[in-house]
């Protein structure tokens, strides 16, 4: 029997790699339906139409897309407010810990990452965030929707429910992937071997083309840290498949995480604890570190509707009309005519220049030799516009009165406040969606800390004296606010962070109304009126253990009560009834 030679022989697939394969095209198959439609979306939202020849023959475009996003986003264009509580009661360590986020979250850009965040929810239905440490700092970017793909059972409401997840579109230069210490250097050996290949050639062509593209993309979108491609090196595409396996000695399933190059090479096969690092209740065996939210979640679809998808039928309604009109203005102004080609076949009709005064030839009687052509105007269009563009904003909450825009009936002041109410409440109901992915985001920030708080390198914080305005440095690192019971997150936006402590200072003022003497009641309400005055962790602690001392200090007879409040509040709060003679020791 002849011994096939090389090129003949098949090439052995790792069964890894099948596995993959497969998942990778079912989360794809089930993706891809939606891809048609963001593309829609988002060229809408960017004021780009394409052109056709019935319905779409001008290049206009109604901004109804962008006019209604970003009408929505400037009521809840507030960033998160999270704040880490320690669950072993270092005051210290929580302090500490608070303002280590507070960096993490200025160097990351959470605020503009926040609003693109957003957008996206609005264009798309769906968002990611990915958490990372990379060079000793912790990482979070917000991911193009069409980069991640998802297993089609996952609950909806809880991603880390999926039982696979693929990162795709991770494009390295190839010779950075031989300084990544976690990497197979054998594979990452035969990738570079099969790039200098012909096949290996043209992928990377394609590779290079795909990563100016995409950072195009995300640039338009907001994304401020995307780095220009540079020219001239071999890119390969990374995909990180984040897997469930069961576990024989564990006796239970768990994530790993399997980074391969072009579908071909794996540079990395671990468990996620393994590659993350351990807790003490195991977190990342059961979790991704990633999170998503959408503002329209369903129970049997992952990729839902956003707010663009309900405005993408009426924007394209408006933009054909539009595009009708302004044809119809254009062929009335500059006219058509019809003429009798058998009357006087030497007679050609030339077109001349307009001008004033000016005289035009024909050969004959002019109403015997040419006809215009009747272009009747287009009525009732304006009122057909203005009725389907109400319609989009009853849909989207994206009212004329939340635009800044006067109704043209006559309404009273009472009117105008309840259509604001109304509207303001329909557009804050996914706070629901957006508080928990934000709680949920502080819970694997936590952990992911708690896992590789050693790879974080020590920060130097700089923070305004209490009694001066110098400012003092320190040295912040990992022992600092590491703590054993570890941390609890909790969320709020500006605005319902203030009417809650509003609202809360209210109540407290009738509790202390009517338990003057009552000092753990004074001392929580002086907290929460210190936090409501916008003072920091730090001050607010400062604060309160002085006045701890200076309470202690005074006699238990004279002129000042113990237990009696020394701060005041605020002008338009209720003060309390004044003591009773009986109740003075």
């Amino acid at each position: 029997m002849p011994v096939p030679s090389e090129s003949e022989e098949e090439e052995v697939v790792n069964p890894t790699l099948l596995v993959l394969g497969n998942h990778k095209e079912s989360a794809f198959n089930w993706q891809y339906r939606r891809h048609d439609e963001w593309t829609e979306n988002y060229m809408l939202y960017r004021d780009k139409v394409i052109i056709n020849r019935l319905t779409q023959r001008q290049s206009v475009n109604v901004p109804l897309m962008k006019m209604s996003i970003r009408t929505a986003l400037k009521d809840i264009d507030d960033p998160p407010m999270l704040y880490f509580d320690n669950l072993d009661n270092n005051k210290d360590k929580e302090i500490f810990y608070n303002e280590y986020f507070e960096y993490c979250a200025e160097y990351n850009k959470l605020v503009i990452k926040d609003i693109v965040d957003k957008k996206q929810v609005f264009l798309y239905g769906r968002s990611f965030k990915k958490l990372n440490i990379v060079n000793g700092r912790f990482f979070f970017e917000i991911l193009d929707p069409q980069d991640v793909l998802v297993d089609r059972y996952v609950d909806p409401s809880n991603l880390d429910s999926a039982r696979y997840l693929c990162h795709q579109h991770i494009f390295r230069p190839v010779s950075s992937l031989e300084e990544n210490e976690n990497y197979d250097q054998a594979a990452v050996k035969k990738l570079k071997e099969y790039m200098a290949t012909q096949a290996g050639l043209l992928k990377a062509d394609e590779n290079l083309q795909t990563v100016q593209d995409r950072n195009d993309r995300m640039r338009r979108m907001g994304v401020p840290d995307v780095d220009n491609p540079q020219l001239g090196e071999t890119y390969a595409e990374l995909n990180e498949h984040y897997l469930k396996r069961w576990d024989d000695k564990e006796k239970e399933d768990q994530y790993w995480l399997i980074v391969t190059a072009e579908g071909r090479e794996i540079l990395l096969e671990e468990k996620l604890e393994t590659v993350i690092g351990k807790t003490v209740d195991h977190f990342w065996r059961y979790h991704l570190p990633f999170t998503s939210w959408g503002d329209d979640v369903e129970r049997t679809d992952f990729w839902s509707d956003g707010m663009a998808d309900t405005i993408r039928t009426p924007n394209k309604i408006l933009n054909s009309w539009l595009s009708q009109m302004i044809e119809n203005r254009t062929l009335r102004s500059f006219g058509m005519n019809f003429y009798d080609v058998t009357a006087n076949k030497e007679f050609v009709p030339q077109v001349y220049e307009p001008e004033a005064f000016g005289w035009y030839p024909l050969p004959g009687k002019p109403a015997d030799v040419y006809q215009r052509v009747d272009i009747p105007a287009l009525t009732g269009s304006i009122e057909d516009m203005a009725f389907v563009m109400q319609l989009a904003e009853k849909a989207t909450a994206a009212t004329s009165i939340q635009q800044g825009v006067s109704e043209p009936r006559k309404i009273t002041l009472g009117e105008v406040e309840i259509l604001m109410a109304n509207a303001q409440e329909r557009i804050k109901s996914l706070s629901v969606f957006y508080v928990d992915n934000w709680k949920e985001f502080g819970l694997k920030y936590a952990k992911m800390l708690e896992a590789a708080g050693d790879l974080l390198d020590k920060v130097t914080l700089y923070k305004k004296g209490l009694w001066n305005d110098e400012m003092y440095p320190r040295d912040v690192e990992s022992k600092d606010w590491r703590s054993k019971a570890g941390y609890t997150c909790k969320v709020l936006s500006r605005s319902e962070k203030d009417d809650e402590d509003s609202n809360v200072l209210q109540r407290m003022q009738g509790a202390r109304a009517d338990m003057p003497d009552n000092i753990p009641l004074i001392e929580i309400y002086r907290k929460r009126l210190l936090e409501f005055g916008k003072f920091t962790p730090d001050e607010i602690k400062q604060i309160l253990d002085f006045e701890r001392q200076r309470l202690n200090t005074l006699p238990m007879g004279g002129g000042e009560l113990t237990g009696q409040p020394t701060l005041t509040a605020p002008p338009t709060l209720p003060q309390a009834r004044p003591m009773l003679p009986a109740m003075i020791p």
